[in-house]
């Protein structure tokens, strides 16, 4: 696997941790499950910007994501 789709996975699942938090708010209990989401999230995303074979910055991101974007969609 790539490590541009690795990277584009991560912010998804860190993105799928965001109604999961606000949910676990408006009940008033704690937010495990969206805290797991995110270490999770942030776990693949690291892992894919490690394995990147070029030197990744911040400002590469949206490329990055445009990028995959493209290669799924014809």
């Amino acid at each position: 696997m790539d490590s541009d789709l690795i990277m584009v996975a991560g912010i998804l699942i860190l993105m799928l941790s965001i109604p999961s938090a606000i949910s676990a708010y408006a009940d008033g209990r704690g937010p495990w499950v969206a805290l797991v989401v995110v270490i999770l999230g942030a776990a693949v995303l690291g892992w894919g910007w490690q394995n990147h074979p070029t030197e990744m910055t911040l400002t590469e991101v949206p490329h990055v994501i445009i990028r995959v974007l493209a290669r799924v969609i014809p």
